[in-house]
C-alpha cells in the first residue's frame, strides 16, 4: 500500500487502486478473484487490502465524551 498517492489514501503499490475501492467492490458482492480481475491487481493484493483494513481498525481507539443537556 502506498499513502501518497489518489489523495493520501493507501493504494496498492504501483497502481492507483485504492484499498477502499477494494473494500467496496468487495461490499457490493464482488468476489476476492473478480475484484483482482477487473483491477487487474493480484489476488494477494486484494487479500493484503483487506488485511490493511484488519490493522487499521485495531488501531482505532473509541474515546467517549460527555455532552452537556
Amino acid at each position: 500500500m502506498v499513502p501518497g498517492r489518489r489523495g493520501g489514501r493507501p493504494t496498492v503499490k504501483g497502481t492507483r487502486v485504492a484499498v477502499d475501492d477494494i473494500l467496496e467492490a468487495l461490499a457490493s458482492g464482488w468476489s476476492p478473484e473478480e475484484v483482482a480481475e477487473n483491477y487487474r491487481i493480484p489476488i494477494e493484493a486484494v487479500r493484503e487490502a483487506l488485511r490493511y483494513a484488519l490493522e487499521t481498525l485495531k488501531k482505532v481507539e473509541i474515546i467517549a465524551a460527555e455532552t452537556a443537556s
